[in-house]
């Protein structure tokens, strides 16, 4: 059995619920590969580990759980670098999909209870891996395991809280999927290439200094400007807000309002979090917005000093790194 303390003390934390299927199928992927060994049990729940990577079961479902990243340090003495969170994904529409979102509520009031956990009008930093996870995914797209599974990301949405930056990565949509093997398997190569040298008790080679960290505002929940940005090799990923977690008002006046702009600042405060000695730069779904509201948009971001680009200038940019 490991014991703490072995490896280095900052760890990347993969979390698996027992009251999720998709999630405890995916652990068991993992565990099938002979990677990770036992340790002893955190708050009574199994652990195991492998370098610097650790993979926690948790009881009950992912939303209640909140400061697993304080509470892992607390018990361990282990530093959290990254959490990710092996979950379902769930959708009206049934569809068989593999999806990875950042976490957070950042729209929300702070008094306002929030239906999906988390901390109303915060966000976890996004995890510094979320877009090698997305590419991860991509190159197994047409994967014969999953041949009528899609793949996507999934814009900023739901909880738990912490501090440490965080990630979803799920199988979706119904319980007809949610114990998909071959889904499963899939994730599991994704997460073992992902995390290469972490297994080995290294680190994995840092992107480019000059890459900057794109964050979209627009859109729908699937986030087609950043699946197709976000692809591009060298990219790095921040926050996504899709329309809905942007409510704009207007008065009579036409005096702008509302708590759009608590959550543009809440995703570039904790996307520049996940990647502190990097430029942010913005994509926006310019279709998605009305006139006055774009004109907003740019104005909030020009006083944050913040750069609104398009994909060509992505492009050019991960070009010229």
């Amino acid at each position: 059995m490991m014991r703490f303390g072995e490896s280095m003390s900052e760890v990347v934390l993969l979390v698996a619920c027992e009251g999720d299927e998709a999630s405890t199928c995916m652990a068991q992927a993992l565990l099938g590969r002979q990677e990770f060994e036992p340790s002893r049990p955190v708050e009574g729940a199994p652990s195991f580990a492998k370098g610097r990577v650790r993979l926690w079961f948790r009881p009950g479902f992912h939303l209640d759980q909140d400061d697993l990243d304080e509470r892992w340090q607390t018990s361990t003495g282990e530093r959290v670098q990254d959490v990710l969170f092996l979950s379902k994904h769930a959708a009206a529409s049934g569809r068989p999909c593999l999806t990875v979102h950042p976490v957070g509520v950042p729209h929300l009031a702070p008094d306002e209870t929030p239906p999906y956990g988390g901390r109303s009008g915060t966000a976890p930093p996004p995890s510094p891996r979320l877009a090698k996870i997305w590419r991860g995914l991509l190159h197994h797209a047409d994967d014969p395991r999953i041949p009528e599974f899609e793949v996507s990301l999934e814009v900023t949405h739901h909880g738990p809280s912490q501090k440490a930056p965080a990630a979803f990565l799920e199988v979706g949509s119904t319980a007809a999927t949610w114990g998909h093997e071959g889904a499963a398997d899939v994730w599991a190569d994704v997460i073992l290439a992902l995390l290469k040298e972490e297994l080995k008790g290294g680190s994995a080679a840092p992107e480019s200094s000059q890459v900057p960290v794109l964050v979209t505002f627009g859109g729908g929940h699937y986030a087609p400007r950043a699946n197709q940005m976000g692809a591009l090799e060298g990219a790095l990923l921040g926050h996504m807000l899709a329309n809905h977690s942007l409510p704009f008002k207007r008065d009579e006046d036409g005096t702008v309002f509302g708590s759009w702009s608590q959550a543009v600042d809440v995703a570039l405060d904790a996307s520049r979090a996940a990647h502190p000695t990097r430029d942010l730069v913005v994509s926006l779904d310019r279709k998605s917005f009305r006139g006055w509201e774009r004109s907003a948009l740019f104005d909030h971001l020009e006083n944050r000093n913040v750069r609104v680009i398009d994909t060509a200038t992505h492009r050019t940019m991960l070009d010229g790194s």
